[in-house]
């Protein structure tokens, strides 16, 4: 069937008023390059995305507001590139979870609408453009999108915006330097975000992937007590250039902004060495029964014995029921292959991989 691809454009399914307010902060500093993303998101946005958004919201506010999480959520967490993804379209086969999809992510004001789903399909790709992984509308992503398209503060708008690419991680990452009024407006945008995502899930508990939410333990603890983490980590090398890989990538579809390929390049190792250290600083805070620590290669080479190993530690049920679903979906993965990085490879200099080795 002949499909229309659109521009790729995260903004294309946020509310104007939030799109304005973002571009305002950033004091409309666009590059002429890119001035036609702008305007292509602006249109979008205006014309379609913004006045179905308000309708939803006028008739479904009180609902979402008064949903109650009664399961609180599990979360996938660990560095980008760790294989939270894969991780989290396998457990995502267990129907007992509910979890954000696309289409919801990019269009979070109109997840009650056929709407979103018809416009989201003709935005997103058949694949990602950092691994190639297969996915359509209805794949589990991340709700990192979905809080860039409804306020100003998500770590994402650092590839509209590279230029203020440490600010946006400092915050929405690792959630410092943020004024009072900053941390709470963005703990109530991030609870009403999950309340409508159980709604519509119909009370399932979710299972969340997000990267970004490994720096932000105490916010999600606070919020959901007995929440579940699984954290993934994968060898400092492979995760190192496969990041910069993926900022790239998602850089040259998304920015609004002419970016250095080696400010990147540094960003990613600063990052990861801060990631990394706030989450050992904060994993104590979560009860032993409620965390689990997988490697990427283990997850890799064994996926249903340590998803066991998961639904065991983590005393989440009803595994044994979900066995097919998950072996079908291995299944499906048996011919990926992640890209190896070597020396031969990589253009970046091997000092930068030794030091986030010892981190």
């Amino acid at each position: 069937m002949f499909k229309i691809q659109m521009p790729i454009q995260p903004f294309s399914g946020t509310d104007i008023k939030n799109y304005w307010e973002l571009l305002n902060e950033n004091n409309f500093s666009i590059d002429k390059k890119y001035f036609s993303r702008f305007v292509y998101t602006s249109l979008v946005s205006l014309l379609t995305t913004t006045p179905v958004a308000r309708i939803e919201k006028h008739f479904k506010e009180r609902a979402i507001q008064n949903t109650e999480i009664k399961n609180d959520p599990v979360f996938i967490i660990g560095h980008w590139r760790s294989g939270t993804t894969f991780l989290h379209y396998l457990m995502s086969k267990d129907k007992n979870f509910g979890y954000i999809n696309n289409a919801q992510s990019v269009c979070p004001g109109i997840m009650f609408f056929p709407f979103g789903v018809n416009l989201i399909k003709m935005h997103i790709p058949d694949k990602r453009p950092m691994d190639n992984v297969i996915t359509n509308w209805h794949s589990p992503q991340e709700e990192e999108f979905a809080l860039g398209n409804l306020s100003e503060q998500s770590c994402y708008h650092w590839w509209s915006f590279p230029d203020k690419m440490k600010i946006y991680f400092e915050k929405y990452a690792l959630l410092q330097n943020l004024s009072i009024t900053e941390y709470t407006k963005f703990q109530n945008t991030y609870l009403d975000l999950i309340k409508k995502v159980s709604l519509v899930n119909n009370g399932k508990r979710l299972i969340i992937k997000n990267p970004v939410n490994t720096g932000r333990i105490p916010m999600l603890l606070a919020l959901f007590p007995n929440a579940k983490f699984i954290y993934l980590h994968r060898h400092p090398r492979d995760v190192y250039f496969s990041t910069i890989k993926l900022h790239i990538k998602l850089l040259e579809r998304f920015s609004l902004q002419i970016f250095d390929r080696k400010e990147i390049e540094k960003n990613v190792s600063c990052f990861y060495e801060k990631l990394l250290k706030k989450y050992e600083q904060d994993k104590s805070l979560i009860a032993k029964n409620n965390l689990i620590e997988l490697s990427y290669e283990n997850l890799i080479n064994a996926p249903l014995e340590n998803v066991e190993k998961i639904y065991s530690k983590l005393q989440i049920p009803n595994f044994g029921k979900s066995v097919t679903a998950f072996e079908k979906f291995i299944k499906t993965q048996k011919d990926y292959r992640p890209q190896i990085y070597t020396k031969r490879t990589t253009h970046i200099k091997q000092e930068r991989v030794g030091k986030l080795v010892n981190v």
